[in-house]
């Protein structure tokens, strides 16, 4: 479908990427990861001819048909959200016009003549799918979190994160070949992401998805495509087994490289030892050229900065953190809670969860007071210090001043060395905390907030979907310093790990009540469906009989459902043990000892090709089997 030839991209003296190759193949689905900066938008945007390359060859299929969403969406027009959504249609807007006219028409003057244009053209919006797309249209955008009754409002009265929803509802709507989505995460909620997770998953075309969500990519694709050092480079696999397999791949090109400079010290203190030797030259000269023609093994630094940092811990506070009682709340005539009772105890870390609009950053808001109840009563504790961060934390900082500044006048007490290592937690080492805000991106000034907020840690936080714009090794160093924290805590995330690792509650809202679950995410998600199960009322033998499946028809689907995971496992398995080899083929391709083996090496190239052919064809199989298709 498109491929890219070993592009070089630069930008004046700053060369971004060199000597880069990705090839992207039908029913592919590749995570593209790298840290900020190194050049992954630059890649979306060189795929779609937005940008040149400096060298290198660009391949794309004929015809090829490709949807984009960026991080950013330009703004909306005043028609309704719906309509905005159905404009990537705009062949079916004015079909949808004249059938309008001309029903007119024919109900003022019926002739054969009217009568016939008409059939035409309703035959051509039918084949067009227009009596169907509002349909479409609908069940994507209400999968995205919009409520119907809101679909009529004008799409430019919308925030900027749901104005990202209808730029993807727009690109889902029209079913490309190949999706490229940048950062598509970032502005649902864990509802919403639920949802385009299932819908991308039985997506039938190809897909590259920019992400920091590791939980999203594990769930969606086949390979991952990692920038580092100016290379593309691609595993074979969800985004755990390219962490298992770099890591494992790193340690043994390490040890490669340690006894490759050992055998070549040992060869320069020969060349030193014995130069002057006339009766050695041809051996010195034979060492030198062996040296020359040497192909190193490269091991290149991993260049995600992971800095351990002991943040400080706050004061002991009172049992209860803060008490809900009867509390009601509303926005007009939408009453969100009423007689609302909730206590937050001393050490909980909670997740509040739940569908879009049913008022968890209201609780928030209720907890940190950044809202009043109109009813009912909400007590803070003894001793409860608490800190908010909301998603427009970033709009506090001063965007004229460095990052060392920003932080320095919350920490009086401390060194300028205590806040540059603190700083470097938050991975900004060197003259990085010299930079001025102004110039930092998204994730940078998200890290910097994040960082503001933690110096001086208040012991009872409240954040707001604070991963958002974090790259994976940022997130790692929030969940780190989380983890330390011996506080309480009430997050919003649509980032299933970050539940997972960070919370020990979990608050569902729904229609104004809340249940609580203890335990993390997959521990919630285990006892609702339970919960549901358990609600639903006993099939009657009428029930049986007509639409419910009976019990002997159950087993069989709970035995091809085992059957199905179990196809699943067998190709995982093959995948891992192909892998392996050619890892191994690999290995004894570099080996030094085959160097001049051509014999040895043209087998061991064509085994190479075998296994990889041979891999590719299970990974379509293991494709197939979790679809269900085989």
């Amino acid at each position: 479908m498109v491929r890219l030839d070993s592009i070089t991209k630069s930008f004046g003296d700053a060369v971004l990427l060199e000597n880069a190759s990705l090839h992207i193949k039908p029913r592919n689905r590749i995570g593209l990861i790298g840290a900020n900066g190194v050049g992954k938008t630059t890649l979306f945007r060189i795929i779609l001819d937005q940008e040149s390359v400096t060298e290198g060859s660009v391949f794309r299929r004929g015809g090829l048909r490709i949807g984009y969403v960026p991080q950013e969406v330009e703004n909306l027009s005043s028609e309704t959200i719906l309509s905005e959504t159905l404009s990537v249609f705009p062949q079916l807007a004015g079909l949808e016009a004249q059938l309008k006219s001309l029903t007119q028409q024919i109900q003022h003057d019926a002739t054969d003549k009217l009568l016939k244009k008409l059939g035409k053209l309703q035959a051509e919006f039918e084949t067009l799918e227009g009596y169907s797309l509002e349909t479409k249209a609908k069940v994507i955008l209400c999968g995205l979190g919009f409520q119907e009754a809101k679909l009529s409002e004008g799409a430019d009265t919308l925030s900027g994160g749901w104005k990202m929803r209808v730029a993807l509802a727009k690109v889902l709507l029209q079913n490309p070949d190949l999706l490229l989505l940048d950062e598509p995460t970032n502005h649902l909620d864990l509802e919403s992401l639920i949802w385009l997770e299932k819908f991308l998953s039985n997506y039938e075309g190809s897909m590259v998805i920019i992400s920091h969500d590791r939980y999203f990519l594990d769930r969606l694709v086949t390979h991952i495509a990692e920038i580092s050092h100016r290379r593309v480079t691609t595993y074979t696999g969800d985004y755990s087994h390219y962490e298992k397999y770099k890591s494992q791949r790193l340690e043994l090109l390490s040890r490669q490289a340690k006894n490759q400079e050992k055998k070549i010290a040992q060869t320069e203190r020969f060349i030193e030892r014995f130069r002057a030797k006339n009766t050695l030259a041809t051996r010195v000269k034979s060492k030198i050229k062996q040296l020359e023609k040497l192909e190193r093994v490269e091991v290149l630094e991993d260049n995600h900065k992971r800095i351990k940092f002991v943040f400080p811990q706050p004061p002991r506070s009172g049992l209860k953190v803060v008490e809900l009682s009867k509390v009601r709340k509303t926005y007009g005539a939408l009453v969100v809670y009423d007689q609302l009772d909730y206590t937050v105890e001393r050490g909980d870390r909670i997740a509040l969860v739940g569908p879009n609009g049913a008022g968890k950053s209201t609780l928030m808001k209720l907890m940190a007071e950044v809202i009043s109840p109109d009813g009912g009563t909400l007590k803070i504790g003894h001793n409860v210090n608490r800190a908010y961060y909301a998603q427009h934390q970033q709009d506090g900082l001063d965007l004229q001043r460095t990052v060392l500044q920003n932080i320095e006048g919350l920490a009086e007490h401390e060194t300028v060395t205590s806040v540059r290592s603190y700083l470097g937690a938050f991975l900004f080492t060197g003259d990085e905390v010299n930079k001025k805000v102004a110039v930092l991106s998204g994730g940078e000034k998200a890290r910097l907030a994040l960082a503001r907020l933690l110096i001086n840690p208040a012991n009872f936080l409240l954040l707001d979907e604070p991963t958002n714009h974090l790259d994976i090794q940022s997130q790692d160093v929030l969940i780190n310093s989380l983890k330390q924290y011996t506080g309480t805590l009430v997050v919003i995330s649509h980032d299933r790990r970050f539940i997972n690792e960070i919370c020990n509650k979990v608050v569902a809202i729904e229609n104004g009540r809340i249940r609580e679950y203890p335990g993390n995410y997959d521990y919630y998600l285990w006892k609702k469906n339970e919960q549901e199960e358990a609600a639903q009322p006993m099939e009657t033998p009428v029930e049986i009989s007509s639409n419910k499946l009976s019990y002997e028809e159950r087993k069989i689907q709970q035995k091809l459902q085992r059957k199905k995971q179990r196809r699943i496992e067998k190709f995982e398995s093959e995948i891992a043990h192909i892998e392996g080899r050619i890892q191994g083929v690999e290995d004894q391709l570099k080996d030094p000892a085959n160097a001049r083996n051509y014999v040895q090496l043209q087998e061991l190239m064509a085994e190479r090709s075998t296994l990889q052919m041979e891999l590719d064809q299970k990974y379509e199989l293991w494709v197939e089997a979790q679809e269900g298709t085989s």
